[in-house]
């Protein structure tokens, strides 16, 4: 890693999964252009969901090492 340190396989697993959320919001973020209002808010509302999922996942992993 940048940083110099290295991960465990569970720390591996994680950032392989903000990856790939990652992408999946991109993705989502432009397919709103081509949808109606109503599309817009159900896809908005799964960007919240995988946002909330993963900042909640990386709150907990940042206690954890303290």
């Amino acid at each position: 890693m940048a940083w110099g340190g290295s991960l465990n396989k569970d720390g591996s697993d994680h950032l392989r999964n903000l990856r790939e959320a990652d992408k999946a919001i991109k993705f989502l973020e432009g397919l709103k252009r081509e949808l109606t209002d109503k599309e817009k808010q159900v896809v908005s509302d799964t960007i919240n969901i995988i946002v909330n999922r993963y900042t909640k996942e990386s709150k907990n992993e940042s206690q954890t090492l303290k």
